[in-house]
């Protein structure tokens, strides 16, 4: 199954700032945090369902190299990808499935 990917306004922003800061710190290093969340985004829309619900019908999915969480919706009618955030771990989790 593959679905499409829609980002809200917030996660894109989560994305732009978490690379300029990585960019900032070691050249080349935005763009493996980049690829980290392509990755994990190519397995979330082989299988939407297949990581775990943590809060209502969101889900979380943990990168690899890097502390951050990518916190999505899966709208099955719609065979849609959520993308609500792109969450440090490091932040408070309360804030992690709140719209903004």
């Amino acid at each position: 199954m593959s679905c499409k990917t829609t980002f809200s306004s917030a996660a894109a922003k989560e994305i732009r700032d978490s690379y300029a800061w990585y960019e900032d710190h070691s050249n080349g290093l935005g763009n493996r945090f980049v690829s980290s969340i392509d990755l994990i985004l190519e397995l979330i829309e082989q299988n939407p369902v297949g990581f775990p619900n943590k809060r209502g019908s969101y889900r979380e999915a943990t990168l690899k190299k890097f502390p951050y969480q990518i916190i999505y919706e899966y709208i099955d009618e719609k065979q849609t990808v959520y993308v609500l955030h792109i969450f440090h771990t490091k932040r408070h989790p309360r804030i992690k499935h709140k719209r903004k």
